[in-house]
């Protein structure tokens, strides 16, 4: 049986694994992916880093394996640019979801924009995270720079490039830029006129679960994979996790909670927002499915926040110290430290401590970071039970699943059921599902989910507890709305 390499481009760590058609792990190898920041707003990967790591991993992982590698699948992260020259070469850095650089013009895309007719066309809410603002900003601060560039492409479209020669992009990542129209899957032309950009500077589509070519016979050499080795393209890392836990079954919702963290739900046609603050966000998956639902910007990096910057303990230390007291004793925390794409959140919002007392210790403040990323995913939640999108099941994935705490914290302010997977890497499942789907080992994605997904722990909703968190809830809600004119006012000074 033919082994799978699967490699995942997160914004802190590059993953490669190799796994079998039972969705067993064999191997995995891990880079931590340097982060170029600056008090610009600043955060960009390296892209000659990007591929050094990326190679480097491979390598590491494939070792006794890579003669039985038949297929090589990518997943990468949504709403990164870079502009590439004639060449291929890279004329600026990988310009990633975390960047708030583009806030500076986006008022000027706004005037320009018929931001409805934008949404029902891409699918994708008026916020200045799209790869559509992030060339706006481009085009206005670095305009030799823009007219220079050949390409505009994301950071799995380049190792692509890397790999096969051809410049191509596929439909989760394609619909996450605010430029592809998602009925058809092309590039939406309304979206492009508003950059004066014509399609043939971007990648193109393909889709995510075929085979689109051999890796170069150069590429297999120093990745140590055989000759012949094929490359599907794979989806975004987020859906790569949800497809690895199940999302792909019926009425089977996902929650990834990465550095970022998503609710989504995947349906046989695209979902919009029927109100007018457009709170969720469709992107397409694979295999005929779409995936609405919404992200928040900050999930782990929050804690990671708090580790680095204010605890200076473990995660292990701040999981036992938050599971030692009952709850947050009054503490509220708003976890938006890079602003929310969440239209009813905004770009202008940040990071927020509300109630500290002197009796709050280290534990309350980790119960009050984990509950206010709930908090936030819960208004994703809403969105989706207001637009008739009712999952029967929950499943979530990520690195922040592995915490007890935060998967019951998140039980009970959900109000539903929640099971994690019973793996460590299903972002690595969820690309061998499409690569064993691709090779034919599969007949479709359904089978081999149902071969290779292992679900794990269930949390079950506290009733007394579901009632307390809703309650604090409501209060998240009101300083959101109360302190909306200071983040609005500081973010301008």
């Amino acid at each position: 049986m033919p082994l799978i390499l699967a490699v995942d481009i997160g914004t802190t760590n590059i993953k490669a694994g190799v796994l079998s058609a039972t969705g067993q792990v064999l191997r995995v190898s891990t880079r931590e992916l340097a982060l170029v920041r600056d008090e610009s707003g600043r955060a960009e990967h390296d892209p000659l880093q990007l591929w050094d790591a990326f190679r480097a991993v491979c390598r590491e992982v494939t070792e006794s394996y890579g003669s039985q590698v038949a297929a090589l699948v990518l997943s990468a992260y949504q709403l990164s640019v870079l502009a590439v020259d004639d060449h291929g070469e890279p004329l600026t850095g990988i310009i990633t979801l975390l960047d708030t650089r583009p806030q500076r013009t986006f008022t000027h895309l706004l005037e320009q924009a018929d931001t409805r007719r934008l949404y029902e066309r891409t699918g994708c809410p008026p916020l200045f995270h799209y790869p559509l603002s992030k060339l706006c900003w481009l085009k206005h601060t670095q305009p030799e720079t823009f007219s220079r560039a050949r390409r505009f492409v994301g950071a799995k479209d380049y190792l692509i490039f890397r790999l096969t020669g051809s410049w191509v992009t596929e439909a989760s990542l394609g619909t996450a830029t605010q430029m592809m129209n998602l009925a058809h899957l092309q590039w939406d032309e309304y979206a492009l006129s508003l950059l004066g950009v014509e399609p043939e500077r971007l990648p193109a589509p393909v889709p995510a679960e075929r085979i689109l070519a051999p890796v170069s016979a150069q590429i297999c050499d120093e990745i140590g994979v055989a000759r012949g080795c094929q490359l599907v393209p794979g989806v975004y890392d987020g859906g790569a996790v949800a497809i690895g836990i199940g999302a792909m079954l019926e009425c089977t919702a996902a929650i990834n909670v990465g550095t970022t963290a998503m609710l989504r739900m995947a349906l046989p046609q695209p979902v919009l927002d029927a109100d007018p603050a457009m709170r969720l966000q469709t992107c397409y998956l694979a295999s005929g499915k779409w995936f609405p639902g919404g992200a928040i910007n900050n999930a782990g990096v929050t804690l990671r926040w708090l580790r680095d910057h204010v605890l200076h303990i473990g995660y292990d230390a701040m999981n036992a110290e938050a599971e030692a007291i009952r709850d947050s004793a009054g503490l509220f925390f708003l976890p938006f430290l890079s602003g929310e794409r969440n239209p009813q959140i905004g770009n202008a919002a940040s990071g927020v401590f509300f109630g500290l007392r002197g009796y709050h210790t280290r534990g309350h403040m980790v119960r009050a970071v984990m509950e206010g990323v709930c908090f936030a995913l819960r208004i994703v939640y809403e969105a989706l039970l207001d637009n008739g999108v009712t999952p029967a099941e929950v499943r979530v994935g990520g690195g922040g699943s592995r915490s007890p705490l935060w998967m019951q914290t998140m039980a009970d302010v959900l109000g539903v059921p929640l099971q994690v997977s019973a793996v460590e890497e299903p972002a690595l499942v969820g690309s061998a599902v499409l690569g064993y789907t691709a090779l034919g080992v599969y007949s479709d994605v359904v089978q081999a989910t149902q071969a290779m997904v292992q679900p794990g722990a269930r949390y079950t909703p506290h009733e007394e507890r579901v009632e307390e968190m809703s309650r604090r809830y409501r209060f998240f809600r009101r300083l959101m709305t109360d302190l909306g004119g200071a983040f609005t006012e500081h973010a301008r000074s």
